[in-house]
């Protein structure tokens, strides 16, 4: 059985970079994080952690309700006063569906997000108070208006993409690459590797950025210029103004991707540079599993309770035939009659069960951060991707051989049970997950020392602005060459009409020469 090399830097790169890159002078850092998601409470905590360490003082603005509390770090709870989780159950079923009726959605979901910030009581006490912050750090994605909290506090600002880049997070660094290679909504887009279906990915980014233009960017602006109208910078300045962005993913799990300065990739900072310890009774259920075990555990959003009772009960009895022992993160009492290969509870220590090398397939949504984790720790996944970028994120590792898709709403019962016993069985899914997992720890220092160094960078060169790439830079006519194209048609235009000109002269000139040989036909 394969057990895990640690990183080598692990113990060494630390050390080095306290050593090498002393701390500035204390920073006063405002994070907000308006999503009352688990995913970006697990992913901001280490690099608040981090800066906190290095002696920054950190004002935390959260909407998830049991982040890790940190020694010297002032958290400020915003609770759903204008009621954004209807508008995000709303998304989800609107997924899929009607790219209209997401956009709408989430846009609705994000309006009454930054609400519940912007009216909350110890928000607008900073607001109107003489408080200064140097860095203001955000979700980038689709939170528009609350950049303007930089500008309101004259601070850096520095974006921690949980979801990692689309077209519209490069479009916020001044980074026109072309779209079709990371889609908004991935949905709908098919591989462009034919004339037909580049013409369609072009139409699906097309409708996508008018949706933006039309749908989402207008609402958010009249929020925006509601709170921020009287400072200097307007709603467009303000989004392109970002110092930084950190990326969740990494070119060895996810596509290669062109980039700029100011978009650093830091997937898998919020794995621990020790892996963490099992409980005593959950230690003992995986190493005496003497055909190894499976883990199954979907999202937050969409919770193993939720499923219908039919789809229960096949997972049960799959679970239970099987010669593998089980653990299911499942967020209700366990049923009576529960296998004794199946351990349940509702709250489970994920990445140090993946850790465990008796562990051999994970079973999960695709989120962001499991999916990295899985990559990281070298297990199979079977994916059940419900909404957004899960969708992307497996079939990642499906391209890769390491995964496998189905969907949770169709479940097979024999289409399932045979999924399994496959990617348990054959040897390749577990070599092709290896192979991820080495190429992904194969980095010169640890991602959240990267975020920590970059982040640091920024406050040293006082928002460092000669990383910026400013949208003005690529104007519309030389990101579609329309120059070139301009130059080409004017060319073609020319030959197509010389030959015009030519082919016209010469059947006039026939005709010419036609008339006259009658002519001195009838004269003879």
């Amino acid at each position: 059985m394969y057990r895990q090399r640690p990183y080598r830097w692990r113990s060494v790169v630390p050390i080095i970079f306290c050593l090498l890159v002393a701390p500035l002078d204390s920073a006063q850092i405002l994070f907000i994080n308006p999503f009352e998601f688990l995913s970006q409470c697990l992913l901001m905590t280490p690099l608040i952690e981090g800066l906190a360490h290095r002696g920054h003082q950190l004002t935390v603005v959260h909407a998830y309700e049991v982040c890790k509390p940190i020694e010297n770090v002032r958290f400020i709870r915003v609770l759903d006063e204008h009621n954004a989780h209807t508008y995000f159950t709303e998304y989800l079923f609107a997924s899929g569906n009607s790219k209209w009726r997401e956009m709408v959605s989430i846009g609705n979901y994000m309006i009454k997000g930054s609400l519940n910030i912007l009216h909350n009581q110890e928000v607008r006490s900073l607001l109107d108070s003489n408080a200064t912050f140097d860095l203001v750090v955000v979700e980038p994605s689709f939170t528009d208006v609350t950049f303007g909290l930089a500008t309101r506090f004259n601070a850096s600002l520095v974006g921690l993409a949980t979801c990692g880049a689309d077209w519209n997070v490069n479009n916020l660094m001044g980074h026109e690459s072309s779209p079709l290679l990371e889609p908004l909504l991935p949905l709908g887009l098919s591989a462009a590797d034919s004339l037909w279906s580049r013409i369609y990915n072009w139409y699906y980014i097309s409708e996508e950025w008018l949706l933006m233009q039309l749908v989402f960017l207008p609402k958010q602006r009249q929020i925006h210029d509601h709170f921020f109208g009287h400072l200097e910078q307007s709603f467009s300045q303000t989004r392109h103004n970002f110092a930084l962005i950190l990326l969740n993913q990494h070119f060895s799990l996810f596509a290669a991707r062109p980039s700029v300065p100011g978009m650093i990739e830091v997937a898998g900072m919020h794995i621990p540079a020790v892996d963490p310890q099992l409980p005593e009774d959950l230690q003992l259920f995986i190493d005496e599993a003497p055909q190894g075990v499976l883990y199954f555990a979907l999202g937050v959003e969409m919770q193993s309770k939720d499923l219908p009772a039919e789809t229960l009960r096949m997972l049960q009895d799959i679970f239970a035939a099987l010669p593998q022992r089980v653990i299911w993160k499942f967020e209700r009492q366990p049923p009576a009659n529960l296998s004794d290969n199946i351990y349940m509870d509702v709250m489970l220590p994920q990445q140090a069960i993946l850790a465990h090398p008796n562990v051999r397939l994970f079973i999960c949504h695709g989120g962001m951060l499991s999916i990295i984790e899985a990559a990281y720790y070298a297990k199979p996944v079977l994916g059940f991707p419900l909404f957004y970028d899960q969708y992307r994120n497996v079939d990642r590792l499906v391209v890769e051989g390491a995964a496998n898709i189905l969907k949770i709403d169709a479940l097979d019962k024999q289409e399932l049970q045979q999924t399994i016993q496959r990617m348990i069985n054959q040897p390749e899914y577990q070599q092709n997950a290896l192979a991820i997992s080495q190429r992904f720890r194969d980095q010169p220092m640890p991602p959240l020392q990267t975020a920590i160094y970059w982040t640091e960078y920024v406050l040293r060169y006082k928002g460092a602005r000669h990383m910026r790439i400013s949208p003005s830079h690529i104007k519309l006519i030389d990101y579609y060459c329309l120059d070139k194209l301009l130059m080409i048609f004017l060319r073609l235009s020319f030959v197509v009409s010389l030959v015009f000109v030519v082919l016209s002269k010469w059947t006039h000139g026939l005709n010419w020469l036609t008339k006259m040989a009658m002519r001195l036909q009838r004269a003879a």
